[in-house]
């Protein structure tokens, strides 16, 4: 495959990123299975913290039981910070994306992907839509838990993270990512300017209403304050689902959203075309509280 303009020069960007301490991406061939159905391949994009392996232990293997292609990204970690996934600037972690995306079409010979990104890695996957090409070659976005409208707090976000970070003798306001997701911050602010789903892409957002980490205070009625967590919705051209609209009363936390079987079977759904439903006996299934 020949490269085009916009892909080498996200290669030489991505190649500075690297000289400024960014890890390089693993190759296609080393990061994707093959899959029979010759669909899309699908890229999931990681969140903060998650490793390849906890992408892949639920999420993963159930896109591969469908017969896709598919890959995982970890986000970009800082070398300060161990390389921990999602510790680098979010930009960089979509232009990382960019380059892998490239690298997966050279490789499998198709012509699209799609994208399912969770938490942090909903950001990069937009952040790449938006300025590095994404709308040319994604034909699906999908949203588990993307804090795509920014998240409350600082202090909450250090409450969950702290315990990792303080290993490195940080605190969650000392690392990019954690600033950058905050709600009226200058990127989510950017990210959101204009239309949150450019492009032809088909856009999902799937959230829950028990997210320890995207959700924010409102005013509710006479002036009392309560919590919600539509700022993980991606606005109007998309696809905004929160878990109980499929299945009343279920308890899914952030994490769980790559492992409970509730929004995996959502996920497959888009990723299939198909009008996203849960079977009602899946719903009374032990639900992934985390």
């Amino acid at each position: 495959m020949k490269l085009s303009r916009s892909q080498m020069l996200v290669s030489l960007l991505l190649s500075i990123a690297i000289l400024g301490g960014c890890k390089d991406n693993p190759p296609a061939a080393e990061a994707c299975v093959t899959g029979p159905n010759g669909g899309n391949p699908v890229i999931i994009v990681g969140g903060l913290f998650l490793s390849t392996a906890a992408n892949d232990l639920f999420l993963g293997n159930a896109i591969r039981a469908q017969g896709y292609t598919y890959c995982i990204l970890e986000l970009k970690g800082t070398e300060e910070l161990g390389e921990l996934p999602g510790t680098m600037n979010i930009a960089v972690s979509g232009l990382a994306l960019a380059a892998f995306v490239y690298d997966v079409l050279e490789w499998s010979g198709a012509t699209k992907v799609d994208l399912v990104g969770h938490s942090q890695g909903a950001l990069a996957s937009r952040f790449y839509l938006k300025h590095f090409g994404g709308q040319a070659t994604v034909d699906k976005m999908i949203s588990l838990a993307g804090p795509n409208k920014g998240t409350s707090s600082i202090p909450l976000l250090d409450f969950f993270v702290g315990p990792v970070l303080g290993a490195f003798g940080v605190e969650c306001e000392g690392v990019e990512p954690c600033v950058q997701m905050q709600i009226d911050s200058d990127f989510i602010t950017e990210l959101n300017a204009g239309d949150m789903t450019p492009g032809s892409v088909e856009y999902f957002a799937f959230y829950t209403n028990n997210d320890e980490l995207v959700w924010y205070w409102d005013e509710g009625p006479f002036g009392i304050p309560i919590v919600k967590f539509d700022n993980a919705e991606l606005g109007p051209g998309a696809t905004n689902i929160e878990l109980g609209e499929m299945c009343p009363f279920r308890w899914v936390g952030h994490v769980g959203m790559i492992a409970d079987p509730v929004p995996i079977e959502m996920t497959l759904d888009a990723l299939a075309g198909n009008p996203i439903s849960v079977p009602y006996l899946l719903c009374w299934l032990p639900p992934v509280v985390l």
